[in-house]
C-alpha cells in the first residue's frame, strides 16, 4: 500500500467552491470541458512534474498526446482508493465553517502487486476461457467483388435470416471452385440445357448439374463421404456433441433456429451407440492400462467417493471413483444402475465402492483407502478387507463438527459458543495434522476446554500424567477479536465439553490420524456435471461414456502448469465465494489442450471405416447391461397405453 500526502502537492479548494463542472475543468480552473478526461492521480503527477521542470508548448503538446493514448488506463478503481483525515480538530463547530480551513488527508491506493490479478467467475475455472482473438472491427472490409455479397439493408435480410445453411469442408469448396461445367448435356442425342439443383442430406449439401430430361452431368457434395454413404460431417458433429458434454436436442434446436441442416435424432443415436460409445470405452481402457503400469510395484493410497445422478433416495445411477492420493490421477471408476442393487438406491455407493476396490487391488498394491464416513463401507472394510487401512476424509469430519457447534450455540444459554465455532474447527484440523496416536490427539484436542476459559496451563494432561499447556505463544488482544472468554463450568462451557468428549467422535479418531482429504474428488464430481447433468436422463452406456469423458478431461487438466507474469511470478485470479462471503485467489492455469479428443476422433472414424455392417441392424444388449435385468426402473411393469388412457380422469 502507498500513502500519498495530497496537501503538499496542490491546494485543496474550499468546500463552498467545489462544483460538479470542475470534474472536467481544465488546468486553469475555468470550468471548460476538455477533450480528454484526467483522473485525480494523473492531475497530481502532472502537477508534480511541472514543479520539477519548466513547461514549454512543445512539451505540453507531447504530454497531452501521451495522455490521450493512456486515456483508457487512467481510471482509478474506487474500491482500491481510501481517504483518511489526518488533521485533528480541536473545536469542530468553529473550524468546519472557517473559510480558510483546509483539511489534511491522505489518498491510499492498492499496491502494484495487485495489477496482475484478474477477476474470474467460478464457471471459468472449469470450462476455461480463451483469450480474445480479435473483434470484427479488425477484419478488413475492403474485400468486395462479384463473389462477395454484402447485406446492408433490411430489404436484403432474407439472405441472412432465411437462407439455408450447411456444413461444408474447405477441401470440397476448393474442389468446387476448380470445377468447370458447361451448359450442355453429355448424353448422346440430348441437347437440353443443364441447370443446377440442390439437395440436403443430414448436414451436407449436394449440388446437381442436370438437364431437363433428368440426365445428371455432375454432382458435388459439401462433405467427404465415408463407406456405405455416411457423411463425414454428420459423424464429426455427433462426436463433437458428445465429447464436449452437449445435449443433442439443444444443439439441434440451435441449428433449427439458424436454419442449419443437421443430422436427425435417430441418426445421432445410432452413431452414438455404434461408434462413439465403443471408442470412448476403448480410450478409457488404454488410459487405465497406462496408469496401472505407472504404479506397478508401488504402495498406493486411494481416495474414494461416490456421486449420484440425482439428489435424495431416488437416484438411478451412481458413479464411484478412486483417485491416487499423491498424483491425484484417477485409477478406477464404475457406474452402477439401481437395477443392479435390487432397485435400491441406498445400496449403490457400497456396491460401486466394492467393484472399484476389487478392480484396483487386482492391479495395484493398495495399502490404504480414504472415504467419507459411510457406515456401509466402514462395515465392509472391517469384515472383508481388514488388511487395508481405512481412513476418513478430514474435511467431512470438520464440517460435521462445525454443525454440532452451531447447533449447540442455538440454545438460549449457549449463544456465546457461536463466536468460537471457527476456532474449534481449526483446532480439530490442527490436532489431526500433528497427532500420530490417539493419546497425542487427546492431549492436544482436550486443551481447547481450558483455552476458551483463558486457562493456558493445567496440572494434568489428558493423555499422560504430565502437566498440560497450550502450544501457542503469548496472545494479543487482536487474536481474540470479539470473542468472550467462557465461564468454566458454565452452561456454554458445559455444552462445549459434551461436544469435545462426544463418544462417537473419540471412537472415530483413528480414522483421521493420517490426515487425508478427498477434496480433489469433490472437484471431479462437480466437473462431471459438465458432461452428465442431473436434469437429463441417459441410457446406461451413454451415462457411463459421459462420466469417462469427464475423467479423460480431468486427466489432461490435473497437471496443467500455472501461467506466469512477465517477471516470472505466478499469475492469480480473484474469485468470490457466495457461501463464505469472502474473496480469495487461485492460480491461473494454462489453457486446456484437450489432447484426448484427437485420438478419440481417430478411433471413432476407424470404427466406421472398418465396420462392414453399418448402423442399420438389430442391437443386442451387452451381458453387463442392466436393461437385461429389467426394462424399466419402476417397481412394476407398465400396463398397456390404451388401458392407461381409459383410466385417465381429469379434474378440469
Amino acid at each position: 500500500m502507498i500513502s500519498t500526502p495530497v496537501a503538499a502537492q496542490f491546494k485543496v479548494p474550499k468546500l463552498a467552491e467545489l462544483t460538479v463542472s470542475e470534474i472536467s475543468a481544465d488546468s486553469n480552473g475555468n470550468g471548460s470541458t476538455t477533450e480528454t478526461a484526467v483522473s485525480g492521480i494523473e492531475e497530481m503527477e502532472s502537477s508534480s512534474s511541472s514543479q520539477d521542470k519548466p513547461s514549454t508548448s512543445e512539451k505540453g503538446i507531447s504530454q497531452r498526446t501521451r495522455m490521450e493514448k493512456k486515456l483508457m488506463s487512467s481510471f482509478v478503481d474506487p474500491l482500491s482508493l481510501s481517504i483518511s483525515i489526518t488533521h485533528e480538530i480541536d473545536n469542530e463547530e468553529d473550524d468546519i465553517y472557517d473559510e480558510d480551513y483546509v483539511p489534511e488527508f491522505d489518498l491510499t491506493l492498492g499496491g502494484e502487486q495487485n495489477t496482475d490479478i484478474e477477476d474470474v467467475a467460478g464457471g471459468d475455472l472449469v470450462w476455461g476461457v480463451d483469450a480474445d482473438e480479435g473483434s470484427e472491427e479488425e477484419i478488413i472490409d475492403s474485400f468486395t467483388g462479384p463473389g462477395i455479397r454484402q447485406v446492408l439493408t433490411m430489404e436484403e435480410s432474407a439472405s441472412v435470416l432465411e437462407a439455408e445453411k450447411v456444413i461444408a469442408f474447405e477441401e470440397q469448396l476448393l474442389l468446387l471452385a476448380k470445377t468447370k461445367i458447361d451448359g450442355k448435356c453429355l448424353v448422346k442425342g440430348c441437347s437440353e440445357p443443364v441447370s443446377l439443383s440442390t439437395k440436403y442430406i443430414g448436414s451436407a449439401l449436394y449440388i446437381i448439374w442436370m438437364c431437363t430430361k433428368k440426365h445428371i452431368k455432375h454432382r458435388w457434395c459439401s462433405q467427404p463421404l465415408l463407406n456405405m454413404g455416411l457423411h463425414s460431417g454428420d459423424l464429426m458433429l455427433s462426436a463433437a456433441i458428445l465429447s464436449s458434454g452437449n445435449n443433442f436436442s439443444k444443439v439441434a434446436l440451435m441449428a433449427r433456429f439458424m436454419k442449419l441442416h443437421f443430422p436427425s435424432q435417430s441418426s445421432f443415436t445410432r452413431m452414438q451407440r455404434t461408434y462413439l460409445v465403443p471408442a470412448i470405452d476403448e480410450t478409457w481402457e488404454e488410459h487405465l492400462e497406462i496408469i496401472r503400469r505407472d504404479f506397478t510395484g508401488k504402495d498406493v493410497v486411494l481416495l474414494g467417493d461416490g456421486r449420484m445422478d440425482s439428489p435424495g433416495h431416488c437416484a438411478q445411477y451412481c458413479t464411484y471413483t478412486m483417485m491416487e492420493n499423491n498424483t491425484k490421477k484417477i485409477v478406477g471408476m464404475k457406474t452402477l444402475d439401481k437395477r443392479e442393487t435390487e432397485k435400491k438406491s441406498t445400496n449403490l455407493e457400497k456396491a460401486g465402492y466394492q467393484r472399484v476396490l476389487e478392480d484396483a487391488r487386482a492391479n495395484l498394491n493398495v495399502i490404504e483407502v480414504v472415504t467419507d464416513a459411510h457406515l456401509q463401507i466402514g462395515a465392509l472394510m472391517k469384515r472383508q478387507y481388514p488388511q487395508v487401512k481405512h481412513s476418513h476424509d478430514i474435511w467431512h469430519a470438520a464440517k460435521n463438527l462445525g454443525k454440532k457447534v452451531i447447533a449447540a450455540s442455538q440454545e438460549k444459554t449457549s449463544k456465546d459458543l457461536s463466536s468460537w465455532s471457527q476456532d474449534i474447527v481449526n483446532h480439530f484440523w490442527h490436532c489431526c495434522k500433528i497427532a500420530n496416536t490417539y493419546t497425542e490427539f487427546l492431549e492436544v484436542w482436550c486443551g481447547v476446554l481450558h483455552h476458551v476459559t483463558n486457562e493456558h496451563e493445567w496440572a494434568l494432561s489428558y493423555g499422560s500424567m504430565s502437566a498440560g499447556s497450550c502450544s501457542h505463544g503469548e496472545l494479543e488482544d487482536c487474536d481474540r477479536a470479539d470473542k468472550k472468554w467462557l465461564e468454566k463450568g458454565g452452561p456454554v462451557h458445559s455444552a462445549l465439553t459434551r461436544i469435545v468428549f462426544d463418544k462417537r467422535l473419540l471412537n472415530n479418531v483413528h480414522y483421521y490420524l493420517n490426515f487425508r482429504s478427498t477434496a480433489n474428488l469433490e472437484i471431479f464430481n462437480n466437473h462431471i456435471l459438465m458432461y452428465a447433468t442431473k436434469r437429463i436422463s441417459y441410457s446406461p452406456p451413454v451415462y457411463r461414456a459421459r462420466n469417462i469423458l469427464a475423467a479423460l478431461d480431468y486427466k489432461d487438466s490435473v497437471d496443467l502448469p500455472s501461467e506466469r507474469n512477465k517477471d516470472g511470478t505466478i499469475r492469480y485470479q480473484r474469485t468470490y465465494s457466495k457461501k463464505s462471503g469472502r474473496w480469495t485467489v487461485v492460480e491461473k492455469k494454462a489453457k486446456k489442450s484437450y489432447e484426448h479428443i484427437s485420438g478419440l476422433f481417430q478411433k471413432i472414424l476407424k470404427l466406421r471405416l472398418e465396420n462392414p455392417r453399418g448402423m442399420q441392424h438389430t442391437v443386442d444388449l451387452p451381458l453387463q447391461d442392466p436393461r437385461r435385468i429389467s426394462s424399466t426402473i419402476a417397481p412394476k411393469m407398465p400396463p398397456p397405453t390404451a388401458e392407461l388412457v381409459a383410466q385417465k380422469k381429469s379434474r378440469f
